[in-house]
């Protein structure tokens, strides 16, 4: 069976707020990316996934859609978004656009309408209670009801206030979100990003959470959510979107699946379907969240395979719009991004980078008086918000860096200049051409794309140790995730030493010995393929 392109693609993801400014206002716009469009084709990515760009007040910067049938004038207009689907495809690369099903913006005229009384005709498509029935908490403070004046009831919202929650046990509102996914997909759009996906649902008489006991910062993280998600009603709605999108050819949907941390693999995966009738791939955090460890990510990356399977896809994200930058998170360590990076492009199934994570670009330091993000303004200082993985893409060394001849709408990542993609265009070694190189193997090659991924013993604690094989290749990835050199032997290892031969390493590499160990320096990962023994 010929394999989707969605199965061991490489997506990009695109913030357009920070990406490319083209009007001086100093935010990004889809003539931006537009203009961007060589650059991504040089990467060598198969598709883009855009921030949601839609009509909205921004109360959550686009994850509070007013109008889903429009380009909110901010990134643009309906016809610079046909002209960048247009665009992408001559370069044969597709567009993903993030989907906001759960909740709408308070200005949506469906909302408008609803408040207005108990029995207008979008009445019913939100959540509306005469009192607080729960003890619900919303992500990012504050109860999850809110009292309306006009109304005289309670709105449910999941995250802001500005954010009410939709009625999906009304089948009305199931139509309607129907019917703005089929506007796109006419329009040309290769697949959706869907956010929160599994929260669509809620419980149906409205139970309170189970709390938790002990300290944490957010009474949102105080509670087990097994009532206001992961709701059963969520898969069937799931597998009726599954339906629409697959009359489309080549379509696809990836979900965003909250869980309660360090992660739940086993719930991501079960968003799949058992018969691979709901998303096409869902998000799997846990391995951005584990620590910087062999063990622990070893552990973390075969949880995840095994709950997705051999039949299904898994797919593999290590940065995004939510959470503080890869390189930030390992202090600046460099030489760790790239053995970070070396993993994710060698997994097996789809791969998700985030603009910017191919320059080692870091998170930007962002003061409190320049704060946009809500979950940082109420949280501050204890938790810093998610301003600082949106800073603006770095193109230039000059003054705005290439992004804007105006001021940017969030500070640049200190010392920006050194990340420029024009200064690392220059240098062979950069963080941007090792990316390349990655990239360009993994796509010359199926085996990365679709091999089966088997992890290796070996003496070493420090050492992840994986073979892949398709039809009749192998290839080994050794990873030392440690500060020091390690010398390893591989105790399963089917063909001795003298078999292999390295063809890719995230640093210079060590004298070759020909021992049955393979020694690696410091935070470095090579890639060995196997040769035939000489006669």
């Amino acid at each position: 069976m010929a394999t989707a392109w969605w199965e061991e693609c490489i997506v990009y993801q695109i913030y357009p707020r920070s990406f490319q400014d083209t009007d001086g206002d100093g935010i990004g716009d889809l003539k931006g990316i537009i203009q961007r469009m060589d650059y991504l084709e040089s990467l060598g990515i198969d598709a883009i996934w855009l921030s949601p760009v839609f009509c909205s007040p921004m109360a959550d910067f686009g994850y509070d859609i007013s109008d889903y049938y429009t380009i909110d004038p901010l990134f643009g207009t309906l016809e610079d978004s046909d002209l960048l689907i247009r665009e992408a495809h001559e370069r044969n690369m597709k567009v993903i656009f993030d989907m906001v099903l759960n909740h709408t913006s308070i200005e949506h005229p469906w909302f408008q309408e609803s408040r207005q009384s108990k029995d207008n005709e979008k009445a019913d498509y939100y959540i509306w209670s005469d009192s607080i029935p729960n003890n619900w908490h919303g992500a990012f403070g504050k109860k999850a009801w809110t009292y309306d004046d006009v109304r005289k009831q309670y709105y449910l919202h999941s995250f802001l206030e500005e954010q009410p929650d939709l009625n999906w046990r009304n089948q009305e509102v199931v139509d309607a979100m129907f019917s703005i996914l089929r506007f796109w997909l006419d329009r040309g759009i290769d697949g959706f990003r869907l956010d929160v996906i599994n929260c669509i649902v809620k419980d149906k008489t409205l139970r309170s959470n189970p709390k938790i006991v002990g300290s944490r910062p957010r009474p949102y993280d105080m509670q087990r959510h097994i009532f206001d998600r992961n709701r059963p009603g969520t898969h069937q709605k799931l597998r009726m979107m599954r339906q629409l999108v697959d009359a489309y050819p080549d379509r696809m949907l990836v979900g965003e699946i909250m869980v309660e941390l360090p992660g739940e693999p086993e719930l991501a995966a079960s968003y799949l379907g058992r018969n691979r009738d709901e998303l096409h791939l869902s998000f799997d955090f846990s391995l951005a969240y584990t620590r910087f460890n062999a063990v622990k990510w070893q552990r973390s990356a075969k949880r995840w395979c095994e709950a997705i399977g051999k039949n299904r896809v898994p797919s593999w994200v290590l940065n995004n719009h939510d959470i503080s930058r890869l390189v930030s998170r390992l202090t600046g360590n460099v030489a760790k991004a790239k053995l970070a990076s070396l993993f994710l492009i060698t997994q097996r199934g789809s791969i998700f980078l985030y603009y910017g994570e191919e320059l080692g670009l870091p998170d930007s330091k962002v003061p409190w008086k320049y704060i946009h993000d809500p979950l940082g303004k109420r949280y501050w200082p204890v938790h810093p918000g998610r301003d600082p993985a949106r800073g603006p893409m770095i193109w230039t060394v000059e003054e705005g860096h290439g992004f804007s001849v105006g001021e940017s709408w969030l500070p640049f990542a200190p010392d920006a200049a050194s990340y420029a993609v024009e200064e690392q265009e220059k240098d062979a070694s950069s963080m941007l051409n090792y990316y390349r190189s990655l990239i360009t193997m993994r796509k010359e090659e199926p085996i990365f794309g679709r091999g089966t991924c088997t992890y290796l013993n070996t003496n070493n604690k420090h050492i992840i140790c994986y073979l892949r094989e398709y039809e009749d290749e192998k290839c080994m990835i050794i990873l030392n995730f440690n500060g020091r050199k390690q010398n390893v032997i591989i105790h399963d290892m089917v063909h001795p030493k003298t078999d292999w031969t390295i063809r890719f390493s995230s640093q210079k590499m060590l004298p070759d010995t020909e021992t049955e160990a393979f020694n690696l320096q410091p935070w470095q990962g090579c890639i060995y393929s196997l040769k035939s023994k000489s006669s």
